[in-house]
């Protein structure tokens, strides 16, 4: 398994666990119309729909697409250190406030991210639930540190994909300029409190009819 599958694993792990804790204490309180059902959101985790990653947020990044909305969930002050280009700060304390669920356009796809896992699992499944499709950053910024901005040479029998995708973190490294991220940080250290391809378009949800 190399560290792409092994962080994507990691992740569905974690997404599973933040949703059936959620469900555990609120398993009604949390439904909305226009959601997705419990087995369509352990679908999109087990099949990994719900992830991208950090190579193709570089490349939409580097690419100015304007379709990609990057939401970082960390405090502004960890957010003022660093965050990556173009991204809007919706710390996940502050997150479901209507005036930063407006921010949130059906029209973009959603980048969610934070120093790890558990911020941006927990408001996946939150966003979920209230109708609104959103992507989770495989392994957030410690990864990103790692991958992108520090990239780690493979060795001189590394297959040809493992050269290229060095080749491509080196690139986008130099477009990045570094910067400077404390990789030790890690959102599982901390007590949160809930309140190149193009990644597979999800077909609008039209709203439920009323009903249980």
């Amino acid at each position: 398994m190399n560290i792409k599958s092994f962080i994507n694993a990691k992740m569905a792990v974690v997404l599973l666990l933040v949703l059936g804790a959620l469900l555990v204490l609120s398993p009604a309180g949390l439904r909305k119309a226009n959601t997705l059902s419990h087995a369509e959101l352990v679908a999109s985790i087990t099949s990994q729909t719900a992830f991208v990653s950090a190579e193709d947020v570089a490349t939409w990044l580097i690419d100015k697409r304007p379709d990609v909305l990057v939401v970082d969930l960390r405090p502004a002050d960890e957010y003022g250190e660093y965050h990556l280009p173009g991204a809007i700060n919706l710390p996940l304390a502050s997150l479901f406030d209507a005036e930063n669920l407006d921010q949130l356009s059906p029209d973009y796809q959603i980048v969610l991210y934070s120093n790890g896992s558990v911020y941006a699992a927990q408001a996946w499944v939150m966003l979920q639930q209230l109708g609104i499709d959103a992507y989770v950053m495989s392994g957030g910024l410690n990864y990103w540190a790692k991958a992108i901005l520090h990239p780690e040479q493979p060795n001189d029998l590394a297959a040809n994909p493992e050269v290229l995708q060095y080749q491509f973190r080196k690139a986008a490294s130099g477009f990045f300029n570094g910067g400077g991220i404390d990789v030790s940080k890690d959102d599982a250290s901390k007590q949160a409190t809930p309140p190149v391809a193009t990644p597979p378009k999800r077909p609008r949800r039209k709203k439920a009819e009323e009903g249980c």
